[in-house]
Parts: structure tokens; sequence; C-alpha cells
């Protein structure tokens, strides 16, 4: 160490005396005036955390006699006290605790896979169009939760955030591997430090919501549940978060203020925009794939963990003989200060925080081994990396490629908030297991980094770490926040003194086991002797079994002890129980059912175990330290509790991208979620309308509808029979026909072949067939005399009877008649279905029924309208728009346009469909009386953005019995959001119970059986009102709720009208009047969708001084000039213009060279473009780029960008 401890010491010689480097040598200290031998003191103080006196410098003499005085204090400086770790727990992808987690990182496994959630696949292709799919490393089962053994109610349990739930979980089982008694901490000193990033998103507005989703109650969450007194803290510097809770955790432990602590992190993916924002940040990789420290690293992934450690001062470990799995030498932080961005790494940051940690502690870098790294994988953040690293080695050693690094997040992802503690169980696995694991998706080093002059090297293999020495392992954990705030914490094997070996216990052991159900119970009975068959501990360990489980368990109610004199004997007990076995020979089975401590246990007992088992398990308490005296026994890792969860699904609370994963949304605009007053003056609204129209909300009218539904059905399901039977079909009683059989008799088409499987439905419920396993059998009912036949005279006889009582009927009998008289035709193929429905193109057949809903469509004409009322009340210069989908024949448009007529010119409703047919017909029907509507097709099946919309442009969004007749709920759900503006309302009219009528006639086309997901009623494409509820809220929706004009049970209605709002920040009053005024747009041809669909980013008016925007170009310097526009929001941008000054950082810079490489056939260097300061600092780089690939580029293309 000497020879670096001269050189650090020439150094600051020469800065505190401004000395020459080669005169240090030959400088006397004796000869310093008093302030600058204090000056100097306190700098090689400060520099190697020694507390010499003035006098030791001046007294030195020159630097020799200085540096060897420097290095005998560093020797014997005592390091500060130890925390050693004696408990943890995780879950990752692929890995549900620490051992799974081996497998994973000794492997060198990949365990990202791709995001399967449709809302957030719909967002990113919202966003993203040509983005690959996703991918992350997901924790499975993340909704399970086992509420009741934390005593949480399920509704309290449904409200919390997912990283709540799994992260108690995750801290019970690191206190059960630490044999911990967790009922033993309550009220004890004992610190929570909980790393965590951001405010996880509301799915509703409770007082558990916020709880549930607030991460300040992250580890007060855990006190609380544990009953912890000791300091609780949720620690937020971004993806440091975790290790920078280890160095509190430690400095608490330290400083005496806690006795133990609960040091952990925690990340779930937890809001479905997550994959969009880190997209858009640019810090994603594209080819999918974490690649430390490789040639071809192009980003992260995100992923999911939950780490905890469970730690105490090393003297008090040691002297409790608890199992400790590695020490904790030193740890510190620091801050980066300013550097070319606020979220720019800092490798002189980086370096000086590893000097100052090893040097405070007294630990020489030349001892490491192995570094867990930040390695995020990008281009710029890991050659920052391996530069800091050494340089902080350069004071240590000038040994290179000796000190192995890796990154945990190749094999898991980006976990965030919990990354730095997963680092670290990764660093205490390798020390367990004496092995350095491979590096992960890793070939060739990364040129940016110079490995061949450093001391670290990327292990390509799983490679055996063996001791160095005398020596114990160390290693080093790193963690970078992109706030700046970096960590680092050193881990020391930990060797245990030598032990003389036991022998085999005399007397009997007492095993106890306690759960709080039978199920339970056995469970653990099963564990725990299907562990000890793998352990394979010999007799003389079941002395520590008993005791890890006497005294590192909490009690429950349900109790099973076994007095066992070997291991052998306890795994037959065990497996007789778990079996199911009620008697067990030497062992003993309660319940207790006082939650009060037991009395204690007889002293006639005495240590017997048989005795004691039987007071224990019905309640007695046991002083188990008595038990055993001399020293302890030792502290085992055995199985923990196994929980019995329910699901607890995600509920996104909206589908927008808040930020960057783990940060706050940005402040919304008052009107920002305000449900109470949007949605609440639609509620208002429907009263309105159920107060004004005399048989809304009538029961009679009611009870009306019910029957003639009842009375339709019947009729639809005669003259279904009737008219089959024309094929010469079901013509006597116990005929048997397969499905497949009948089709093929009757040459049903494939094209047909649900629309058939549905109409067999419909006569199996109607009486007509029955079905007999695979097969089907004609009733009695189709030789019924009086059945029904396909004549005439008696459909109109039908007809008269029916229109008597329900003359409103009338359409629905004309559209059922037309489409059963040609079901022959329609089935074999020979007829289209739009030939019978829409004959030579007209729509009169359908028109009755698509207007026959007065009263639902009269209704959600007063929702819009008032709605509309409500918005202009708010901002008197907005214009107001409204999309309708899949107008039609404009059923519904019909009542909406007069409600809407009264508005001033501050208004635009767009009519579409898919159909150019149907927009034709909307246009001559309304077009001339409502001047405020637009016309242009629409296929809700794919992303209006693509289709000439713009995303975020409407206000209103109306679907009247449209939407279930698309392929996926979801994507559809998806598409009709992107439409919507931030708070604005989704407004669907929908038939929300199956009926024969449909299927009968709409159920022709083949839009009708599209549907590919398994969210419908059976049998049909409709959803119920409950469905339609978790569709939206799976889709990023919230305040969902339905209104029916019929005084009935939502599950009861035939039609509900539902509604929901998009939930996100709204454009201020101001710009929302400006851009309001932008967006007039007349009618638009059909031709150009684009002209209707309105609503553009605004782009803010240019300063009066400011030069005019130039029109974009085609020349290289327009390009560049585009790109700083649209990344950095500048409305002009000059040679001159310096990019950090004018907001820019690398994030802002990856975002360029994203945009940049979609015109350029070439890979550009992210820190190279970084270093061009200017535009034209850029602009020159670039074209030196392109003269050097000149010969891959077009000639055209040459002359015009270096025009």
């Amino acid at each position: 160490m000497s020879p670096h401890v001269k050189q650090a010491l020439a150094d600051l010689v020469a800065r505190v005396l401004d000395a020459a480097p080669e005169a240090v040598n030959r400088t006397s200290f004796q000869d310093l005036g008093l302030d600058r031998a204090v000056a100097l003191t306190e700098a090689v103080n400060a520099h190697f955390g020694t507390d010499l006196p003035t006098s030791a410098v001046t007294e030195a003499g020159d630097l020799d006699r200085l540096a060897e005085h420097v290095r005998t204090r560093l020797d014997r400086q005592a390091p500060p006290e130890a925390v050693a770790v004696i408990g943890m727990h995780c879950r990752t992808a692929g890995a549900q605790n620490p051992d799974e987690l081996w497998e994973v990182i000794s492997q060198g496994a990949d365990r990202t896979t791709e995001v399967d959630d449709p809302v957030a696949l719909g967002l990113l292709r919202e966003h993203f169009p040509d983005a690959a799919p996703p991918r992350y490393g997901a924790i499975s089962g993340s909704e399970l939760f086992d509420p009741a053994f934390f005593r949480i109610a399920p509704r309290e349990a449904a409200a919390m955030d997912a990283a709540q739930r799994i992260l108690l979980e995750s801290c019970y089982h690191a206190l059960e591997d630490a044999a911990l008694d967790a009922s033993a901490l309550r009220g004890r000193s004992v610190a929570t430090l909980v790393g965590s990033t951001g405010l996880a998103p509301q799915a509703e507005y409770s007082a558990h919501a916020l709880m549930g989703s607030d991460t300040s109650i992250m580890a007060a969450r855990l006190a609380y549940q544990l009953d912890l007194s000791g300091p609780a803290m949720t620690v937020d510097t971004a993806c440091s978060s975790s290790l920078v809770a280890v160095d509190l955790a430690r400095r608490l432990l330290l400083s005496g203020e806690s006795d133990l602590a609960l040091a952990a992190g925690v990340y779930v993916a937890n809001h479905p925009g997550t994959f969009v924002t880190m997209e858009a940040l640019g810090t994603v990789s594209p080819g999918r794939a974490c690649r430390p420290f490789d040639a071809d690293a192009d980003g992260m992934l995100v992923g999911e963990g939950v780490g905890v450690l469970v730690l105490k001062r090393l003297s008090d470990a040691v002297r409790d003989n608890d199992r400790i799995l590695g020490v904790i030498r030193g740890s510190g932080t620091n801050q980066d200060g300013r550097t070319s961005g606020i979220t720019s790494p800092s490798a002189p940051a980086q370096s000086a925080l590893l000097r100052d940690v090893y040097r405070r502690n007294g630990i020489d870098m030349d001892r490491l081994r192995y570094i867990e790294a930040h390695g995020t994988g990008t281009s710029l953040g890991d050659p920052i990396e391996v530069h800091g690293l050494t340089e902080a080695f350069a004071d240590f050693t000038d040994r290179r490629q000796f000190c192995a690094i890796g990154s945990i997040k190749a094999n898991i992802g980006h976990t965030m908030g919990a990354a730095g503690v997963l680092g670290a169980i990764k660093v205490l696995l390798c020390l367990r297991h004496g092995q350095l694991p491979p590096a992960t998706n890793f070939r060739d080093e990364n040129k940016h980094a110079d490995f061949e002059d450093s001391p670290v090297y990327v292990s390509r293999e799983l490679a055996e770490w063996p001791p160095d020495g005398t020596a114990s392992r160390l290693a080093g954990v790193s963690s970078f926040g992109y706030s700046g705030t970096n960590a680092h914490v050193i881990i020391e094997e930990y060797t245990a003194p030598e032990r003389p070996a036991r022998a085999v216990p005399r007397r009997r052991q007492l095993v106890p086991l306690s759960a709080k159900t039978e199920d339970q119970l056995r469970e653990k009975a099963g564990a725990l002797a299907a562990h000890l068959r793998a352990a394979g501990p010999g007799d003389a360990a079941l002395l520590d079994v008993a005791y890890t489980l006497q005294v590192g368990r909490e009690a429950f109610p349900e109790r099973f002890a076994v007095a066992a004199g070997t291991v052998d004997e306890l795994t037959t007990a065990l497996d007789a129980f778990a079996g199911g076995a009620t008697e067990v020979p030497g062992a003993h089975r309660g319940q207790v059912t006082d939650r009060r401590p037991g009395a204690p246990a007889p002293a006639a007992a005495g240590r017997d175990a048989d005795a004691l088992a039987a007071a224990w398990v019905t309640g007695a308490t046991v002083d188990w330290p008595r038990l055993h005296t001399g020293s302890a026994p030792r502290r085992l890792a055995l199985p923990g509790h196994p929980f019995v969860r329910d699901v607890f699904p995600h509920v996104w609370a909206d589908g927008n991208a808040p930020g960057a994963a783990g940060q706050d949304p940005a402040p919304a605009h008052p009107e920002a979620g305000a449900v109470p007053s949007v949605l609440g003056a639609l509620d208002a609204a429907a009263e309105e309308h159920l107060r004004s129209d005399p048989t809304a909300g009538d029961l009679e009218a009611a009870l009306r509808s019910d029957v003639m539904v009842r009375e339709l059905t019947q009729v639809c399901r005669r003259m279904l029979f009737a008219s089959l039977r024309r094929m010469d079909v079901f013509e006597a009683a116990g005929e048997r026909h397969s499905e497949a059989e009948l089709a093929r008799r009757l040459g049903v088409v494939d094209e047909h072949a649900a629309l058939f499987r549905g109409l067999l439905g419909v006569l199996t419920d109607g009486g007509y067939l029955r079905a007999d396993g695979a097969e089907l059998v004609t009733t009695d009912q189709v030789a019924d005399p009086s059945a029904l036949t396909w004549d005439e005279d008696e459909l109109a006889a039908l007809k008269r009877e029916v229109t008597a009582d329900y003359p409103e009927m009338d359409g629905y009998f004309h559209l059922l008649t037309i489409c059963l008289e040609e079901f022959p035709e329609v089935l074999t193929g020979r007829r289209k279905a739009h030939e019978v429905l829409f004959p030579g193109g007209s729509f009169d057949a359908v028109e009755a029924v698509y207007h026959s809903d007065g009263d639902t469509n009269g209704l959600v004409a007063g929702l819009v309208a008032r709605y509309v009322r409500a918005r202009r009340e708010r901002d008197p210069e907005a214009t107001v728009s409204v999309l309708e989908i899949g107008a039609g024949t404009g059923g519904t448009t019909a009542k909406v346009l007069p409600a809407l007529d009264g508005t001033d010119g501050r208004l635009r409703y767009v009519y579409t469909d898919i159909s150019r047919g149907f927009t034709q017909y909307g246009r001559n029907q309304y077009g001339k009386d409502h001047p405020f509507v637009t016309f242009a097709p629409l296929d809700i099946e794919s992303a209006p953005t693509g289709q000439g919309f713009e995303a975020g442009s409407q206000d209103v969004v109306l679907a009247c019995n449209v939407l279930h007749a698309t392929r996926n709920i979801d994507d559809t759900l998806a598409h009709a959001r992107q439409l919507l503006r931030p708070g604005g309302v989704l407004i669907l009219l929908e038939t929300t119970r199956a009926q024969d009528f449909f299927t009968l006639t709409f159920g022709l086309m083949g839009g009708w059986w599209s549907f590919e997901d398994d969210c419908r009623l059976p049998g049909s494409p409709l959803l119920s009102v409950a469905l339609w509820r978790q569709a939206l809220e799976r889709g990023g929706f919230r305040a969902v709720r339905s209104l029916s004009p019929a005084p009935v049970r939502e599950d009861q209605a035939y039609q509900a009208v539902v509604l929901a709002e998009k939930e996100g920040a709204l454009e201020g009053p101001a710009q929302a009047a400006r851009t309001a005024s932008d967006r007039v747009v007349g009618e638009a041809p059909e031709t150009s969708p684009a002209a209707v669909a309105p609503v553009a980013e605004p782009v803010a008016e240019p300063a009066p001084d400011a030069e005019p925007r130039e029109p974009a170009g085609g020349s290289l310097q327009e390009v560049v000039v585009d790109a700083w526009r649209e990344v950095l929001g500048v409305t002009t941008a000059r040679p001159e213009d310096d990019f950090q000054e004018v907001g820019g950082d690398s994030i802002l810079a990856t975002q360029i060279i994203s945009r940049l490489k979609s015109r350029f056939p070439f890979e550009l260097d992210l820190g190279e473009l970084f270093q061009a300061r200017t535009l034209a600092d850029m602009v020159q780089l670039l074209e030196a780029e392109l003269i050097e690939r000149i010969d891959e580029l077009p000639e055209e293309t040459i002359s015009t960008l270096l025009a």
C-alpha cells in the first residue's frame, strides 16, 4: 500500500503547497508556516480518514517519512464495528427465493419475458407503433397475497399496491430465514428501511387506496403490521434507493439507535404506461436484451423484484449464535452534484465514493475479487462506471484484471428501487457458494470501457472463488440512482470460529410446528420433512432443528409437536402427519383458542420433551432458552410459513404513462381526475332524463319491455325451427345428429360455422333439441302438429297476433322474417348476408330496429349534451369534440344531434363508421341540418392514429351497440381510449344480455362472430355490465358506472349505458382556448379523415424577438434542427446553441440519437454525440460519419443531406 500512499501524499502536497510535482520530494515540512502546515494536515486527514495532529506532519520532515507515518497509522487504526447479515429473502423474475435466484445467476440465465398485459401492449402500440414487443423481468404471482395472515381485510388488501403486499410477505420470510420469532420483536427498536420509487397510481379514491398506493407508507406498513418501534423510513433516491436503505440501516445499528434492522427494496410494474415511459426515455434496449459491459449494450429492461436483508451488529450476532450470511464492513453514499444533466452519471463522483468508503473503513481495494456493479447495460453508463472503478482502484493498487464485475440486471431486469439490495443478495449468494457467476448476455467487451488497463474484468463463465490466502473473500456492491445519489456497500465473507464437534444429543428433542389453519400445519410438516431429507443433516443437527423452530418461529393456534431422538424419527412423524394421520407416535396435536399467553408449562415436565410437547400444543408457555444450557445451539435455515394466497389482480388506475417508472405523475390541471364534477354531472343528467320522460324509469314500462323480449324470444325459436325444417331436417322425434354431421348434411359453409352453432343453441333452448353427450337429439316437440311451418299465411297470422299486443315489435318481426326466409341460402353460401340485411344497399330493413331504442338513445343524448355544457362552463373558450364510433344509420345520432343544436359554434361532432356507405348515409341524413358534424370512416379495430385521427383529440367518444362486434375488446377499448383526451369520457350503449333475436338477424354477419377473446357472454359476442366494467378497468379507464332507463338491477337489464373516464392531466384553460381556435374543422371529404380529426399537439408561439421557425427541410442541419425542436421542445435552434444550456442531458441525447438513427443507415455513438456541445458540433460530427460511410448512401440522399 505504501507506494500508493506516497503518490497520493505527493499529489496532496503539490496541491496544498502549490508546488511543482517534481519539487515535492525535496520539500521540508519542518519549514512550513503554521497556516500551510494546518492546511496540509487537514487535507491528509480528509483524504485518508486519519486523525493526525499537525505536529505529526511537521515532525515527519519529508514525504517518505510522512508516507510511512500515514501507513502505520492506517494499519493501527481500528475499523468501525461491522454489521452482520443474519437473514434474507427475495423474489424476482424466475425466482421465488434466494436459492432459486442462485440457480438463475449461476446458470447465466436471462429470465425476462415478453409483456403480455393487453393494456400495456395497447399503450405501447399507441405511442410507439414500430417498437419491438416489450420484455421485462416479471415476478410470478405478484397478484397473490395472504391478507388473513397479516390481519388485513380483503378490501384493504385489494386497495394496496402489489409492492406493499409482496414486501410484507418477503420481510416475514426474511425474519424466518434469520430464525427470529416475529412476535418476540413487538415493541422492540427494530428499524425498517425500504427503498422504493414513486407514487403508485390509485385505482379508486378512498383511505385504503391512499394508504395502499403511497410509497411513504411502505416502511410504516412493515412497522405497523409487525408492531416494531424503531425508525421506519421509505427511501427514494431512484435506482439506488434500497442500497441507500442498507447504508442507513447500518448507521442506525452502529449508532445504537436500533438493535435490529430490516433493509429492503421493492418494485412492481404497477402501471401499464411504465413501458411507454421507459421507451420514451430512450433507456430501454431496442433489441430487448440487457447486456451490461458488452459491445452491443444498448439499454436496460425493466424488472420487478423484492429483496430483504435482516441486519444486526456483528458482535451481537456472534453473541447470539446467529447464522451469519456475510458481514457489511462499510458503506457510504454521495451525490453527483452538477453534471452535464440531472440524470447523467459522474465517474469522478463514483470513484470518490469508493475511495472514501474503503479508506474510512481501513480496507484495501486490492483485496476485492468481485464487484456487483450498477451495470444497466447502457452504452454511456457502463463505460463511465468502469472508468470510475479504475480511478478508485488506482489509489490502492496498480494490478490489472484481477477483480470480476457483473450485474444482476442482465438476469432479471432493472428492478429500480430494489436493484441495490438484490445486488447485495447476489453477492451474499456468491460468498455462500464460493463461486463467481458468469455474465449474462455478454460476448465482447464494450470498446469504450478500457478493461485492458483496469483492475476489473467481466467474468465469462461460472468460476470458483478461492479464498485469498488467510483473508476472507471480499466484494463490493454499487448502485447509482439517476437522481445522482450513489451508494456503495462492502461485504465480506464471515468465517465462524472453530467449534468442537458435537455429540448426538442423549435426550429426545421437542420439535414444535404451528400454523393458522390445519391445512397449513400439515403443509408445513411435509415441507420440513422434505427439507430434512434433501439436506441430509446428521442426528447432531436435530438439536439445531429443534432450537430453530422453538425460538425462531411465531406460535399460531394450530399446533403439532414431535418428541424425537433422531432425524429419521422426526421425518417419519412429519410424513405421517402431512399425509393426514390423526394419531402419530411420539407426537402431540392441539389447538389454542385463547390468544392470550398461556400459563407456564408444569414444573413437573422439566426438560421432558414429551411432557413439554403435550403442554405446548394446548397453549402452555415454554421458556425455550432454559432448555439449552451452555452455548446456544445454531439457528438453521428451515422452510418458512406457507401463505394461503388469494388473487388480488392489478387494477390499473389509468393507462397513461405519468412519467418515468417510479416517478410521481406531473401535477394535473384541477379538472384532471375530477370524477365527481364531470361524471357527477352526467349522473345528474340521467336523473333529469328519468324525471322528464314519463316512460323512462317507469316500472310498468320496464315490465312490458321484459315481457316483450320474452315473447320475441319465443317467436324467434318457432320461426327458426320452421325455417330450418325446409332443409329436410328435424322431421321426427328421436333423430340423432352430431353438429359436424348435421353441418355437412345441410351444406353449411365454414364461414357460417359459428352462426350454425348458435342456431343449434337457440333450438336447444327452445326445447326442439336436447344434448346427449356429443350428439343432439330431436325432442317430441318437433312432432307437435301445432308447430309453425314456413307458410305465408301462418307467418302473417303470427305477426298479427304478436303486434296486436306489442305494436313496437313490427320492425323486429319484419327483419326477422327477411333473415329467416333466406337462411337456407345464407348458410350454404349461395347468398351473402349483407344482401339480406341491406338489399340493394338499402337500410330500410334494419333502420326500424336501429331507431327503436328511443328511451336509451334519449338517455345517451342527454348525457352528451350535459357533458358539453359542463365542459363549456369550466372553460368557455373550449371547442368540445365528440366522436361517434360505428354510427351506422344514426339511430343514436338522431337523438344526440338535436340535443346539441342549442350550443354555439365551438362544437365538433365526428360521425364515423367502418363502412363508407354508412358515413355517406349519415352525410345525406344529417349533414345539411347540423353544420358542426363531419363524416369520416374509422375502423376501431385498428389504431385511429394510423387512420388520420390524432391521439387525445376527443372530449367524448360515443359508441352504441358497436364495440362488441370486434375481435378483441381490450384492443378495441385501447383504440377508443387513444382518441380521448386526458379526462375525456367514453359513453357506451350496449345490449348486455344475450337475445335470440340478434343471433338470428345480425348474427348473419361475419363480424358478429369475429370475437377471439374469452370475456363474452356464452355463445354471444355481447358483454354483461360486469364484463364491460372489468374490461374498461383493465383498459385504463376509471370511475366506471352503468345507467339504465329501466328500474332493474344491472345484471337484469337488456340494455345499459356504461360511462368511464380516461384519467390524466388536462391542458390548461389558456392553452385550451388557443388550441381550440386552431382546431376548428369544417366538413371534410371522406377521403381525408386527417382533416376531420383533429387535434395536433399545440406548439408554443415564438417570442416576439425570436427568429421565425424555418420549415423543415431535407439538409443535414435541418434534420438535426428538427430533432432538437421535437426532443427539447425549443421553437428555434441556432448553430451556436449549446445542447446542455438549452436543457439537454444524456436521456434527451439518447432520444435525439433515436430520431437520427431513423434517418441514417449507421450507428451513432452516444458518448461522442454528447460531447458535441453545440448544434453546429453535432452537424459536423454527423457530416464526418456520412463522409466515412458515403458508399452506403444513395446519391440523391448525399446531395440532399450535404447541401
